[in-house]
């Protein structure tokens, strides 16, 4: 059985020495092992790290911060993950509620009048014979997150050992999809659980490659395709939806796009009777636009919308689209349709030591998402208040609103804060709403919330849309839009703005301060 963090890593990179793990760099296995001991040498010798100590990494996506992670772990230290993105005031926050000895950061991100700080991207010169790994038990703290960079009060989340090591027992499941040699894309901030879940553990226990990419650019990115050709790409759904938008508008361009529905929409008959080429040719562009060599799309840090989903599913590639919050170490479940080694489908579920319930559901099915397994928090760090908010009976109650189809694959309707009561007593989903609109091409973003108008609760959208496009094109779509949907839901108020809406590092929409920006006149409404 492994032990901790260290004892997967070692027990990976030993039986994987001469594979190639850091692709831009061309280090292998055996030279993240060493790195990784000399950087827990430096940490111990150097600043006295010990068990139960917390350090903090303040990084960009480079080998130094994954090597600094296991660094920390190995010795029994907790990771404090900083977002890049916050100010310095929410990172000093931070460090003094968890009590941080030593930040580990990249040397434009140093922080004045905070803890001892430490360029992570020095060379270390110490000698790697001299690591000691501590005794480190599975259900010993690892790393902290917090659930916001507020600086007020925000709930830091513990995760364990044991919720690492059971996240790379579980990946192991889709080792017959996610092949060894395999290159993972790793632009997902490593900071976000899901950049430890995707381009941390899943790329080491599958005994793949990573690819690491600093710079959020789609020029990079693309790029990047072309010469590496990776073989998995993982991205947060605002990314997807913006590769299906062009995606689309270049077919329309080169008037092929009806071609391309009808082609793909009969691609199984035109298989089964010999004719694949055909389905081939109409998918190649895209599957090139990617480098020519991908296998699986993987979604992550929001809700995919089922029909990008469905789109990049019907062009021949794996998606595996990701369910889950920093305090179920990310996957708690996992839409990931594939053929298994024998044969038959697997459509979705939880990882393997988990599981999944629809709380209460709903004469439609509709209920609150609870988790409970191995991938699951012990608790919010010192917060019985919020943790008995937060559990109960063993399960942990998410605060999403879901349902599961006839495939257990799970749809996802939204927060449960977030769902709009009509004064009819009518539930309205602004997830639904969302991905209803966003279907239009000139709508790049949009935020759907309750708001009253007149006296009357109604659901209101703000939506991003391209330069250019007017408030009569947009009233436009959304009647055309409104007739696929009950007349209840239908969005007749609105605004509209060329201005990018506010964001999380996971590229969620901010509802809350959406809303906040439309209070306080930031956008005219639109009545129709």
């Amino acid at each position: 059985m492994i032990k901790n963090i260290y004892d997967m890593l070692h027990q990976v990179c030993v039986q994987n020495k001469d594979r190639i793990f850091f692709v831009r760099q061309n280090e292998t296995y055996a030279d993240l092992l060493k790195k990784v001991k000399q950087r827990a040498v430096l940490l111990a010798k150097k600043f006295g790290i010990k068990q139960g100590d917390t350090v903090a990494i303040l990084s960009g996506n480079t080998p130094d911060f994954i090597r600094s992670y296991f660094a920390i772990t190995s010795q029994g230290a907790r990771v404090l993950m900083l977002d890049t993105g916050l100010s310095t005031a929410e990172h000093l926050n931070m460090i003094k509620r968890t009590k941080c000895k030593l930040v580990l950061a990249q040397h434009d991100k140093f922080i004045e009048s905070g803890p001892k700080m430490y360029d992570i991207e020095s060379v270390d010169d110490t000698d790697a014979r001299e690591f000691k790994a501590a005794p480190v038990k599975r259900e010993e703290i690892a790393m902290l997150s917090f659930t916001s960079g507020s600086t007020g009060n925000p709930k830091v989340v513990g995760l364990t050992h044991d919720n690492i090591v059971s996240l790379g027992e579980g990946a192991l499941f889709y080792k017959s999809v996610i092949l060894p040699g395999y290159t993972f894309y790793g632009f997902l901030p490593l900071y976000h659980i899901y950049g430890v879940v995707i381009n941390i553990v899943a790329p080491l226990v599958l005994r793949s490659k990573l690819l690491l990419q600093p710079i959020l650019n789609p020029r990079e990115f693309l790029e990047d395709f072309k010469k590496y050709k990776p073989e998995v790409i993982p991205a947060v759904p605002r990314i997807w939806e913006t590769f299906y938008k062009k995606i689309v508008a270049t077919a329309k361009e080169k008037h092929v796009y009806t071609l391309m529905r009808i082609v793909i929409s009969m691609r199984k008959v035109l298989r089964a009777i010999g004719l694949g080429v055909i389905v081939d040719k109409v998918t190649k562009p895209v599957h090139e636009l990617f480098g020519g060599n991908t296998k699986v799309l993987v979604s992550a840090g929001a809700t995919l919308k089922p029909t990008i989903r469905k789109f990049f599913e019907s062009l021949g590639f794996v998606v595996g689209d990701c369910y889950g919050l920093t305090e179920t170490t990310g996957p708690a479940n996992f839409n990931f349709a594939f053929r298994k080694p024998d044969g038959s489908m697997h459509y979705a579920g939880p990882l393997p030591g988990n599981e999944i319930e629809i709380h209460n559901p709903d004469k439609h099915g509709i209920g609150e998402i609870w988790v409970r397994g191995n991938l699951v928090m012990p608790g919010y760090v010192d917060n019985d208040e919020a943790n008995a908010a937060a559990f109960e009976k063993g399960w942990f109650k998410t605060g999403d609103l879901g349902k599961l189809d006839k495939y257990g694959r799970l749809i996802v309707k939204g927060r449960k804060k977030q769902v709009i009561v009509l004064d009819s007593g009518k539930n309205v989903y602004p997830d639904e709403l969302e991905d209803l609109y966003m279907q239009n091409e000139e709508i790049l973003a949009a935020a759907v919330f309750e708001y009253v108008i007149k006296g009357k609760t109604v659901p209101f959208a703000v939506f991003q849309v391209k330069p250019g496009t007017s408030i009569n094109r947009v009233a436009t779509l959304l009647k055309a839009s409104n007739l696929k949907i009950a007349p209840y839901k239908w969005v007749h108020h609105f605004a509209i703005t060329e201005d990018e809406l506010p964001q999380t590092s996971a590229r969620k929409i901010k509802h809350f301060a959406v809303r906040e920006m439309l209070d306080q006149g930031a956008f005219s409404i639109v009545t129709q």
